[in-house]
């Protein structure tokens, strides 16, 4: 009977133990740890918007998100479209004091040059102070080394004309895959919806992470993409001069 009771004591004893242990990991906390990204409360982050958003709401925005750093709005897309609510948003995000850029969808359906001269003729370098982004996520059925060739000559515009390296974007796949690791010299605003931060080819890292597709702003109607910087950069990185 004695052997039985220290047998059974030191099963409890056992059991408790391995009860506490559960409970300790899974104790939580208001910091999470996403691929040494940390996400916090408080964080800064930055959207970014075209038509689909509908009517925005400016002021509303600024009253709403006071660690929005900046905004960037979709202007141009090929050699002739124009966003029909770029300038409202541009001027609307400016008013209320935030750091605004353009971002073109850059398309093989018509030459660099003139894609170049659509964006160039809706940027106001006093309302537009981030540089501007060009965004790649598609070939347009043309092989890889001609995006490339035409993607090279737009950047080269861009950068003469506004004496900073454009920034890239693309999602985590269509960069890779048009762009990596051939371009990664140039900031990077990669979009991967999710936990895990975005992984280029090649010795680098991206600027800007977009992280998510769902965000929700009073005073923008409906879903925006969410971004957060690298943990080794900054405002500094994207501003014009």
């Amino acid at each position: 009977m004695q052997l039985k009771g220290i047998i059974e004591t030191t099963i409890v004893y056992i059991l408790l133990s391995y009860i506490a242990m559960l409970m300790t990991s899974c104790k939580c906390t208001r910091t999470e740890i996403v691929d040494e990204v940390v996400i916090t409360n408080n964080e800064k982050f930055g959207i970014d918007v075209s038509r689909h958003q509908g009517t925005i709401d400016w002021a509303a925005v600024k009253k709403s998100s006071p660690d929005l750093m900046f905004v960037y709005v979709k202007s141009t897309e090929g050699a002739t479209y124009v966003d029909p609510m770029f300038s409202t948003n541009a001027a609307g995000a400016h008013a209320q004091g935030f750091k605004v850029g353009a971002y073109h969808y850059f398309r093989m359906t018509s030459s660099a040059h003139d894609q170049f001269r659509n964006l160039k003729e809706q940027i106001d370098k006093n309302v537009l102070v981030l540089i501007p982004m060009v965004d790649v996520e598609t070939n347009d059925g043309k092989p890889r080394h001609e995006l490339q060739d035409s993607l090279q000559v737009f950047l080269d515009l861009l950068e003469k004309e506004y004496g900073k390296k454009p920034m890239l974007y693309g999602t985590n796949r269509s960069y890779n895959e048009f762009c990596a690791p051939e371009f990664n010299s140039y900031p990077m605003y990669i979009g991967r919806y999710g936990k895990d931060a975005p992984v280029v080819k090649g010795p680098s890292h991206y600027t800007i992470w977009q992280y998510s597709e769902d965000g929700s702003i009073p005073g923008i109607p409906k879903p925006v993409d969410l971004c957060r910087f690298h943990p080794d950069c900054g405002l500094e990185d994207i501003v014009r001069e």
